[in-house]
């Protein structure tokens, strides 16, 4: 009898099949995050412009139809508004330090031309947030007016602020304390109303942002776009923010809202008695608006709220300080335990080598050794299926006309031998969720932003500029199929010759990160194959 072919250490099929179904499922996922970015919501367009219009009226007209409300909410608006017919002057103080840079205005209270002095963008510019008319953050107003409050600012010391707003024709007078901690790049906010009238419903607190055109091709749809997060009802939401799509949704009892992009973004999150109610909507002018709603709920003479404010960049460490639910605002995906849990070993390796490459090496190495005891137990599964495919083989022909009785024969032959068809299958299916689990953490992770390595890699978190670790990566992938026995018939092999070309392709556009990883995991692959392939102590004993 011939000598048994030698077994392939993949099921090149297999790892066909699965990393397709996983390409597959990450651009399904994109689809309809862009088409759903709120959970399927089925809001037209003209109903968006409806909710927009009623809270941010913009004409007379519109201004017109909130007063012809009934009840205390119209009072509300005619007494509010009223007082602005002769718009304030807008003043402003400035707040600056090495960290952040921003002025506070006295409308609203709100921040503008928010700096991150230590951050800058793609193309080497300072990270901005709300620097344009129409833009700012954290304004204050009372709930049913669609007027800013007018504050009095006092600079109490270097980082702390008191704005009095006075609401004669209502009898109230609202108080507002920032503190800015740019360790944390937060601002601690407290308000207090003090005084009764019966028009009196709220407060509510508004952010308006620009929403920028979404980046164009897969990948970076994946990540380089901009989104709402709400932490609501002890569940979470994003949506996607896209331009060409208006779209507003509400949640109720919410305790975290964002807005932000890839790495930066600006949220709330609440600390007050009295949990209020989001609505994020993004407008036909590329807005995203984001209004948090306190409605009062009692008749006492005062209504305090308290929430911390956060712009800047998304770092775990540094979002867990503020609270544990802010760490949510890094999208690790559908395997974030096992993300976190990735994320925290490679800063370990990180705090040793203080290079993100090298911890990208290191961690692989590391899985590869992990699954070393599962890959050698397949190895020996494939051995022993290449051992039995004479004797399959025999049997097909033999019960070629029935089934039943062929599946039985080789159901029995598989169990003599304990021969399992599926064991070669383990060790990929064990590093699928880490593949993607480290995908997010190499696209979401500030630490990796702009982040070198070596030589020309001068960002893990962008695609190699020159291309040369996708082609070494489609090299070692050619290198494995060559050396890895098979029992594919000579048209499906032509097929799979190109299976490194295409893959060569797709990683081109991935993070440099990322690509890092498969091709360190390739190498290994490589070094494996070659000692299973030599390896002359596993003896196995085949029953016929």
């Amino acid at each position: 009898m011939a000598a048994p072919e030698q077994p392939k250490m993949f099921d090149r099929r297999f790892i066909t099949a699965i990393l397709l179904i996983g390409f597959a499922w990450m651009g399904w996922q994109s689809y309809l995050t862009k088409k759903y970015p709120q959970a399927y919501s089925k809001k037209t367009p003209s109903q968006v412009e409806t909710q927009t219009a009623a809270a941010r009226p913009t004409d007379a007209n519109t201004a017109d139809k909130s007063k012809a409300g009934t009840g205390s909410q119209a009072t509300l608006t005619e007494n509010t508004d009223s007082k602005h017919d002769a718009t304030p002057v807008e003043k402003f103080v400035s707040f600056e330090d090495d960290s952040i840079s921003l002025s506070m205005s006295s409308t609203g209270m709100a921040f503008k031309n928010i700096r991150l002095k230590q951050y800058t963008d793609r193309k080497d510019e300072k990270i901005v947030f709300a620097n344009e008319e129409g833009f700012s953050l954290f304004e204050t107003k009372l709930l049913g007016s669609n007027q800013p409050l007018d504050f009095n600012i006092e600079k109490i010391s270097d980082r702390q602020f008191v704005g009095v707003a006075e609401i004669k024709a209502l009898g109230l007078k609202v108080t507002k304390n920032v503190n800015i901690d740019s360790s944390k790049y937060t601002i601690e906010t407290t308000v207090h109303v003090e005084g009764q009238n019966p028009a009196f419903s709220g407060l509510s607190t508004e952010s308006v942002d620009k929403v920028e055109a979404q980046a164009g091709g897969f990948f970076k749809s994946r990540f380089e776009h901009q989104e709402f997060f709400i932490n609501h009802e002890g569940s979470t939401t994003r949506i996607v923010a896209d331009p060409s799509k208006p779209t507003s949704e509400s949640f109720s009892k919410t305790l975290v809202a964002a807005f932000g992009s890839q790495y930066f973004g600006g949220a709330i999150i609440d600390n007050s008695d009295v949990m209020p109610e989001f609505k994020a909507t993004i407008t036909n002018g590329s807005k995203a608006i984001s209004i948090l709603e306190y409605k009062k709920l009692n008749n006492s003479n005062t209504f305090d709220l308290k929430y911390t404010g956060f712009v800047g960049p998304k770092s775990f460490d540094l979002l867990k300080t503020i609270s544990p639910e802010m760490t949510d605002l890094i999208n690790f995906g559908f395997f974030t335990s096992i993300a976190k849990g990735i994320f925290w070993l490679m800063k370990l390796i990180h705090s040793v080598f203080s290079n993100w490459g090298i911890s990208i090496i290191f961690l692989t190495l590391l899985v590869r050794l992990v699954v070393l005891p599962v890959n050698i137990m397949s190895y020996k599964q494939m051995r022993t299926m290449a051992k039995i495919q004479p004797q399959i083989k025999s049997l097909r022909e033999r019960y070629k006309d029935d089934t039943q009785r062929l599946n039985q024969e080789m159901l029995t032959l598989m169990k003599e031998n304990k021969a399992n068809p599926l064991g070669g299958c383990l060790p990929m299916l064990l590093q699928i969720p880490i593949f993607f689990a480290l995908y997010q953490v190499i696209g979401q992770s500030i630490e990796l932003y702009k982040a070198p390595f070596a030589l020309w890699i001068q960002d893990l978190s962008s695609k190699d500029p020159f291309f040369v670790l996708p082609i070494l990566m489609g090299v070692t992938m050619f290198i494995q199929q060559k050396i890895t026995p098979n029992n594919m018939d000579p048209a499906q092999q032509k097929v799979m010759m190109f299976m490194p070309i295409i893959f060569c392709f797709l990683m081109f556009s991935l993070p440099s990160g990322l690509t890092l990883y498969i091709f360190i995991s390739s190498v290994f692959g490589i070094l494996q194959q070659v000692y299973f392939t030599k390896e002359k102590n596993v003896a196995l004993t085949v029953k016929s």
